[in-house]
């Protein structure tokens, strides 16, 4: 859409444009619109401002708010022909283009949350202002939370009252790129510059406030600031590498500190015409030759070099300090990364280039260096950073002895933990040593995942054909009616047993009963020749009435009994009242076995029992139960498919024939 095909009628004041996929302002758009005070277009695709779209609008000010839009391109001369002093908001656009002399009597420029903002060379060259700034700059831009790649030559060529950068992000300021007359304030707050340039703001601005605070700078290039400034605040900012001449400009006040500096090269910082100079609180990395050069011409000066940390540092680093009046000159609490020695003040003569006695006492008296460890033990000092004059006192006294006892004269504590920028320092190397512990970890982690993977396998493999024993034997918290307990071995779970039923094997059964170390394993085993011998092959005895009527004359002695056994027969009655069914089987049965018949079962017999035993045999256990209660059961039954000696039936059913 076109908006210069359409109607609007002169006398609008406030116009709304929301939503479409490109919009067109062409030429005369708002043609001698005599109300226009607002314009607002949001959420649009794409906006396009073409060449004198705001011509002869006449309305003494103008508010231009784009919002939202993903593309907006201002050809050059969009405002071209203006009657009304504008100003523009440019909020959360994805791409935003600014050609060559885009605006005309501009008072105010916002562009925030902008992730790509295209400036043109002379973008903020102002024509045919008219009556704006004839009594001074002030027009104001800001750039709020912008990305910059490039700022050209002669971006900013017109006279300006304010230039920010807030939160934003600037690849590379070209020379030339801030060049008009005046700027009475430029800042950069919070926002990061890859490289400026040399030139990037030339000698014939003049400018009242240049202040750059809490930035990153990798790189101020030689001759990159050299107009003439009232005041020079830089502060809490990182600056990796500042070249020869970076800073070569007529400044009155200059403030310089809590910064991080990389590399400080020499003629870093030329100060000319200057009254007051503070140098304070900074952490410099390589502090050159002659890196501060500060003639001074007044009698009204002030130099103050205090609380700094230099890591490194060149013979004439301190050059600066001779051509100081000491009335003018303020040294105190400065740290150099220098081993403490008795031989400090040649060192100090080597910084100053100049053999000046007042100002070696000076700085001695007001620097620090750093004592070694055996010297820091000995002075009980666990930041191991002293001042000289203390350290010459207790160390290089006449006597040549180091007197070692508590120190209580001046310390500082020194950040040495900071990162230090430098571009000389080699690229980190990789540590094989780490590598190869980190894989060896991992490996050994797999090989006892593995470990225990297969561990898990195997005893699941183990447990599922029988060789782990399933009887639960409990020492020291047991109950009476579990103590006497034996839990089965299902039909899957049953351990193969090799040896033949013999008197022999029943007597060392027998022994291994009383042996608490074997006693478990015996119950074990007892359990599985009565499962072999006598529960599986009962299935084939045609006298299984004789077996049963047996078994359970044996349980209900041990239910009548077990009320008044003290717990250790209890213990022992289910384990070895079967091993004296077995004694008995075998006694019984194997006598009568004919030497022949090598191919019969054992514990296999061919009495009968006549028809009557089971009544009887439950009629007596029946009155025997009675007669104790019903309560005393000795044993009791686990909660599973497992059977040990299970509570006895009222009466069997008698079969029918």
């Amino acid at each position: 859409m076109k908006l210069g095909l359409l109607r609007i009628p002169p006398e609008a004041s406030e116009i709304f444009i929301t939503g479409g996929d490109r919009i067109t302002l062409g030429p005369k758009s708002f043609d001698q619109m005599t109300g226009l005070t607002l314009l607002r277009i949001d959420s649009t695709r794409t906006l396009v401002m073409e060449k004198q779209s705001f011509r002869n609008v006449t309305t003494p000010s103008l508010l231009i708010q784009i919002q939202n839009c993903d593309q907006l391109s201002i050809k050059t001369g969009a405002f071209e022909s203006l009657q009304s002093s504008i100003e523009v908001e440019i909020i959360r656009c994805a791409s935003v283009n600014v050609e060559k002399t885009a605006f005309s009597k501009l008072r105010s420029a916002l562009f925030k949350e902008i992730p790509k903002l295209t400036l043109a060379a002379e973008a903020f060259e102002f024509k045919k202002q008219g009556n704006i700034g004839k009594h001074g700059p002030v027009t104001t831009i800001l750039f709020d939370n912008v990305t910059i790649a490039t700022i050209p030559q002669h971006t900013f060529f017109s006279t300006l009252a304010e230039v920010k950068f807030h939160k934003s992000s600037i690849g590379e300021i070209h020379s030339n790129a801030f060049s008009p007359t005046q700027i009475s304030s430029i800042s950069f707050l919070h926002t990061n510059v890859d490289r400026i340039h040399g030139g990037a703001f030339i000698n014939r601005t003049l400018i009242y406030n240049f202040k750059i605070e809490k930035c990153n700078i990798k790189k101020i290039e030689a001759g990159a600031i050299t107009a003439s400034m009232e005041n020079l605040n830089v502060q809490h900012s990182s600056i990796t590498d500042i070249q020869s001449g970076a800073i070569h400009s007529t400044v009155v006040t200059v403030d310089i500190s809590d910064n991080e500096i990389g590399n400080l090269q020499s003629t870093g910082f030329v100060f000319n015409g200057w009254s007051n100079i503070a140098f304070e609180h900074n952490i410099v990395q390589f502090l050159h030759a002659n890196s501060i050069v500060a003639p001074f011409s007044s009698d009204v000066v002030r130099f103050s070099f205090n609380g700094n940390e230099v890591y490194k540092s060149e013979p004439g680093a301190l050059s600066f300090v001779p051509d100081l009046e000491d009335r003018v000159f303020i040294f105190k609490d400065n740290f150099f990364e220098q081993t403490c020695h008795c031989t400090l003040d040649e060192w100090i003569v080597e910084l100053m280039n100049a053999n000046a006695t007042s100002k070696i006492n000076k700085i001695v008296n007001n620097t620090f260096c750093r004592v070694n460890e055996l010297l820091s033990k000995c002075f009980e000092l666990k930041v191991g950073v002293i001042n000289i004059q203390n350290f010459t006192e207790l160390v290089c006294n006449s006597n040549n002895t180091i007197v070692c006892e508590p120190y209580r004269g001046e310390t500082k504590i020194v950040n040495s933990t900071n990162t230090m920028f430098a571009n000389d320092d080699p690229p980190p190397t990789t540590d094989w040593l780490a590598v190869i512990i980190g894989t060896s970890s991992v490996l050994v982690l797999l090989v006892i995942v593995t470990f225990i993977i297969m561990l898990i396998r195997g005893s699941r493999w183990l447990k599922r054909k029988g060789y782990f024993r399933k009887m639960q034997y409990i020492q020291n918290e047991h109950s009476n009616d579990e103590e006497n307990t034996i839990e089965t071995v299902d039909d899957g779970d049953k351990l193969d047993i090799s040896e033949d039923l013999t008197m022999e094997l029943l007597q060392d059964l027998s022994k291994k009963l009383d042996d608490p170390m074997t006693h478990q394993e015996a119950c074990e085993m007892i359990e599985q020749l009565y499962q072999k011998y006598i529960h599986s092959s009962g299935i084939e005895n045609n006298n299984q009435q004789d077996e049963d009527a047996h078994l359970y004359e044996e349980l209900g002695n041990l239910q009548l009994t077990s009320t008044s056994q003290d717990p250790n027969k209890q213990q022992e009655n289910g384990p070895r009242s079967i091993l004296r069914i077995m004694e008995e089987k075998f006694n019984t049965h194997f006598e009568d076995i004919d030497a022949d018949d090598n191919h019969r079962p054992p514990l296999v017999g061919e009495y009968s029992e006549p028809s009557d035993a089971a009544v009887h045999l439950y009629s007596e256990v029946r009155q025997n139960r009675e007669s104790e209660g019903e309560n005393k059961d000795s044993l009791k039954s686990r909660a599973s498919s497992n059977m040990a000696f299970r509570p006895l039936p009222d009466k069997p059913g008698s079969s029918k024939m």
